[in-house]
């Protein structure tokens, strides 16, 4: 990668990609690119070289300053604030020393300072090595320019030398107190195109962190914030004694609060934690340190003076791939060590910090999901002699473990390598060597490594040889089980065989002898068709069978039986959710007698349970039947719950419960019942003796149902229940909160109450704020979260305090008047309310009638064309002549027919008798509605001329305009007392035939016509077309007309 010509200049530890500003676009891991070997090795190209910088000790340093391009004669250089570039630096310096370093190399080309051109490289440079940094001297003749300003460094690009780079520096300050002229000659270069995107995005973070340095906390909770070296670091307590610190901080600031016990530091700017970073945090027991992308380095003596802290979490920082020896010096006390999906590829690049000699209590360490690939004999060797108890190797692509490397820990218990791909033999050698050399292990987790068809024997024997009684090899695929697939295993406990494709489990796979101790058999996620025997081991405590019907797309029936676990009297714990179940009848769980820690049916499609069901399980604390819709025809009563005298929570969550006011005492049986969650149904009221029965009940969850508000004393739903409850109803249809709520409410522990639509209005709160003012109370004394009550409306209150809108609430208001006098009520109820529905059904109509205005008027020419028919209207009398239309003839045709229209209208147009035709696509004002321009057009038509074509039965508005020319017809014609002679002829109708037409399209109005009028039908041959000409004209030619009224009534 040749990065003089580079726009994209890839870093090992910076960024897997840096772009432009991957920082600024989120840094999400997906849009990384991972660096092959070959790339990785070209990015020791990298030029590093050293000259002299100069800074004023004494300068200041304001929060304010950004950061700017300068040119000062033939001098151009940048400068940023010192506070900001330390770290930039630092980080530049640091991530291409460890890059080095962990390739085993010490040797980097560096750049020439010659007036070429081109990218040559001086190789005659010396190089050393500081620590974990890499720094390069060069000779000091070649004399670089500088600027001063404002106290800022100034980072100069030299005249003349390499116009394609831009040379940054850095000073060293050593407690205090510059180095020596000798120790200041660091620094390094980078291409212009990266420098611009390092600056840009420094200059958005310097902009970002201007402001007031100090928060007001709302909501309890606690700002820290200070100004340090680094910029500025805003910290929010979230909760009691927990501190988190997120965005643009790079370290957290000082504090003198002894109650922070937690400190989380994510997603910030955090390039480096240096030593006193976190020495004002000496009450810590626990801090995280996680999803920080710009984190490269943690300084050795960080966590110094700590030694309260138990455990560490240092995680998803995907930059940070070394920890020197002494990073964790103080965490005496460290107990658990989280190091999860960072970027240490060996151990080598950690382990030395994981010394006893610095974690002398550490027992748990988890590495999951960092690229270590291989363990090989040494690598552990720093933790001899450590009391590490749990190892967690999980997806850490392990390709290979050699079997000694883990003998140094004299201690281990759990093992856990699940997520990576193993050779069974080596597996196998693993687990005999950890044996061999008395390892302690008991727990080993082999989830998902890749085992196929069946299960090995030679790492089951192994197994088995060991003194492990916990194992998994769930996620593994064995679809076939058959007897003699496991050894004896006289000490196996714990068996995880969940989602390994199983359909069957014969008998005698883990009877009595080949597992006498078994207690927990976890078979979840299988394929098998139900209860089958060979799995019902009488000696199992707890059994797991979800999960067996398959997805929702493709589920299958779960035959529960009856009577089928009558032998399994150890049995205390079974979980059958996710299956296909259906019915549980009174003979499901016959036999378990024992049954006490739980039994969960959760989404398990019940739609049928038997009264008494559960009669048999008297020992029962925990019943779970959550997501089970069940049908409207299911009444939940008492006989339902009969024989749960011991049950200590019920979950009905989910369950699509309408009410439960059928049976008030449905809950009767369940005495000592302390949780019932009844969250996500379809609940609206709540029986006053619904948990009167439940005198040990602290808990019950009603949110996200439709519960609406109680009125009345009689109807308080808490009136009888223990003092310590705590009563969820988050997201109902509470409007308003009445004086009955809030007596109940004052007698629970607590309430929480947010996400109802509350309606700030004096109808619904004025009865409240009376009784509160006269109660000498306030909705503070109630027990829940004041800022959680907000109203919902009317917008002008909408997300305010409750609490604001009752102090402000003037009961003097008109409409409260109205309210709370019964003879306003009155008025309001029935002069007001009726006017408001009369002008909103006048307000409809009007629009309904503006909307289907055409219709109407058709509606009212059908009408009158009736009453006249009926003699109940007179009828106009029509001059002779035909002066009082405006055309001879509407043409109705078809889009299709458009050629021949075209030429009828020619053809009778421009010849005798010249007549007047009317088409739409020519005499239609434009921009008219089409259906009125038609009822004008037939209207002021004397006769209609139908081209009945194929396309014309087909079309729409052509069979519209047939019935119209069918009433036009029925209106001239008139009743028996009045006729009107129309040349002998008394139809306004005039029919052309045009081709073919289908029965099928026709109706039966067009078929009538077609068989009782004489039509004109078009020919192809020329004669018979002047002759249909000629009879076309003398129909539609200009009629003498005399008018015979008949009398009227």
């Amino acid at each position: 990668m040749s990065i003089d010509r580079s726009t994209n200049l890839t870093y090992r530890n910076i960024g897997q990609s840096l772009e432009v500003y991957p920082h600024i676009r989120g840094g999400r891991e997906e849009n990384q690119t991972t660096l092959s070997k070959a790339d990785r090795d070209s990015n020791l190209d990298l030029p590093v070289i050293g000259s002299l910088v100069y800074r004023k000790s004494s300068a200041a340093i304001e929060a304010g300053d950004c950061y700017s391009y300068r040119k000062h004669g033939n001098t151009v250089g940048a400068h940023i604030p010192l506070r900001d570039y330390c770290d930039m630096a630092r980080s530049i310096l640091v991530l291409y020393s460890q890059h080095i370093v962990a390739k085993g190399s010490t040797h980097t080309p560096a750049v020439s300072l010659t007036h070429a051109g081109g990218h040559a490289r001086t190789p005659s440079e010396k190089h050393r090595t500081l620590g974990d940094r890499v720094v390069v001297q060069r000779p000091h003749d070649v004399p670089l320019p500088y600027l001063l300003y404002r106290g800022c460094l100034i980072f100069p690009l030299s005249q003349l030398v390499h116009p394609a780079y831009i040379y940054i520096f850095r000073e060293e300050k050593n407690d205090g107190q510059t180095k020596t002229h000798e120790e200041r000659k660091r620094g390094m270069v980078m291409p212009w195109s990266v420098f611009w995107q390092v600056l840009l995005l420094l200059c958005c973070l310097s902009l970002d962190s201007l402001g007031s340095g100090v928060e007001h906390a709302t909501d309890n909770s606690t700002i820290v914030t200070g100004l340090e070296d680094d910029g500025t670091c805003k910290c929010k307590e979230i909760s009691v004694g927990k501190m988190s610190c997120q965005a643009t901080c790079m370290a957290p600031p000082s504090t003198d609060n002894t109650n922070i016990s937690v400190l989380e530091i994510r997603s910030s700017t955090l390039v480096g934690l240096r030593v006193g970073t976190l020495s004002a945090w000496t009450s810590l027991k626990a801090i995280t340190i996680e999803d920080n992308y710009h984190l490269v380095e943690i300084e050795p003596g960080t966590f110094r003076g700590m030694n309260l802290v138990t455990n560490l979490s240092i995680s998803s920082n995907i930059n940070l791939s070394y920890l020197s020896e002494g990073v964790f010096e103080g965490l005496d006390s460290l107990v658990t060590l989280q190091l999860k999906k960072n970027n240490f590829s060996a151990f080598q690049s950690f382990v030395a910090a994981l010394s006893p000699k610095y974690l002398p209590w550490l027992r748990k360490l988890i590495l999951n999901e960092n690229p270590l690939q291989r363990v090989e004999v040494e690598d552990l060797a720093a933790l001899n002699g450590s009391l590490l108890e749990d190892l967690h190797l999980v997806s850490c692509q392990l390709e290979y473990v050699q079997p000694e490397s883990l003998n140094t820990l004299t201690h281990l218990r759990a093992l856990y390598l699940g997520l990576n791909t193993l050779n069974v033999s080596l597996l196998a050698g693993l687990i005999g060597e950890l044996t061999t050399s008395g390892i302690p292990l008991r727990i080993l987790n082999l989830y998902s490594v890749g085992l196929q068809s069946s299960i090995p024997e030679n790492l089951l024997n192994a197994i088995a040889d060991s003194d492990i009684t916990h194992l998994s090899l769930a996620r593994n695929q064995f679809q076939s089980l058959r007897p003699g697939s496991f050894p004896i295993m006289p000490h196996l406990l714990h068996l995880d065989l969940r989602e390994i494709v199983a359909i069957n489990f014969p008998q005698g796979i883990l009877n009595g002898t080949v597992a006498p101790n078994l207690t927990t058999l976890l078979f979840g996620g299988n394929r098998l068709p139900g209860i089958v025997p060979g799995i019902l081991l009488p000696h199992l405590q707890s059994l797991d069978l979800s999960s067996n019907s398959g997805d929702s797309r493709d589920r299958s029936y779960f035959d529960l039986g009856e009577g089928m676990f009558v032998n399994m009297t150890s049995l205390s714990y079974l979980n059958l959710s996710y299956n296909y179940v259906r019915t549980i009848s009174r003979k499901t769980f016959k036999g378990l007698t024992n049954l006490d820690k739980a039994l969960s049916l959760k989404n398990a499609t019940i739609v049928h349970i038997e009264p008494y069901s559960f009669s048999e399980l008297e020992n029962l604390q925990f019943l779970n039947l959550e997501d089970n819709i069940f049908p409207s025809f299911i009444n939940l009563t008492s006989s339902l719950f009969k024989g749960l005298m011991n049950l200590k929570v019920l979950l009905l969550g989910g369950c699509g419960i309408p009410s439960l006011s059928k049976d008030p005492n449905v809950f009767s049986p369940l005495a000592r019942l302390e949780y019932l969650g009844l969250e996500r149904n379809l609940l609206v009221t709540l029986s006053p003796q619904l948990f009167s029965p439940l005198p040990n009940l602290l808990g019950v969850d009603l949110s996200t149902n439709l519960i609406v508000p109680w009125k009345d004393e009689e109807e308080r739903v808490f009136k009888n229940v223990s003092t310590s409850l705590q009563v969820f109803m988050q997201d109902n249809k509470l409007t308003y909160i009445s004086p009955a709520m809030i007596e109940d409410f004052l007698d629970v522990e607590l309430i929480k109450l947010s996400g109802n639509p509350f309606t700030c209005d004096c109808r619904y709160f004025y009865r409240t704020k009376l009784w509160l003012g006269v109660s000498n109370l306030s909705l503070t004394s109630l027990r829940t979260t004041q800022s959680s009550l907000k109203c919902y409306s009317p917008d002008k209150w909408r997300e305010k305090p409750l609490l604001e809108y009752l102090d402000k609430l003037d009961l003097e208001e008109t409409i409260c008047r109205f309210v709370i006098n019964p003879d306003s009520d009155s008025i309001f109820a029935w002069i007001i309310t009726p006017i408001v529905i009369l002008m909103i059904f006048l307000l409809v109509f009007l629009i309904l009638g503006y909307k289907y205005r055409s219709y109407i008027r058709y509606w009212v020419f059908l009408a009158n064309v009736n009453m006249r028919r009926h003699g109940f209207k007179a009828r106009r009398k029509i001059q002779e002549g035909y002066s009082n239309y405006q055309y001879d003839a509407f043409v109705s045709y078809s889009n299709e027919d458009r050629n021949f229209v075209v030429r009828l209208v020619a053809m009778l147009e421009n010849y005798e008798p010249f007549l007047k035709l009317c088409v739409y696509e020519r005499d239609f004002e434009i921009g008219s509605v089409i259906s009125e321009s038609i009822l004008q057009s037939v209207a002021m038509s004397r006769r209609i001329v139908l081209i009945v074509s194929d396309a014309f039965v087909r079309s729409q508005w052509c069979m519209w305009e047939l019935q119209l020319a069918g009433n036009k017809k029925m209106f001239l014609e008139g009743g028996e007392k009045r006729r009107l002679s129309l040349r002998g002829r008394e139809d306004p109708l005039v029919l052309v035939r045009l081709g073919q037409v289908a029965d099928t399209h026709m109706t039966p109005f067009l078929k009538y016509l077609l068989k009782t009028r004489v039509y004109l039908e078009w020919d192809h041959e020329p004669k018979r077309q002047r002759q249909f000409w000629d009879r076309l004209r003398t129909t539609l030619s200009p009629p003498s007309i005399s008018i015979s009224p008949g009398p009227t009534n």
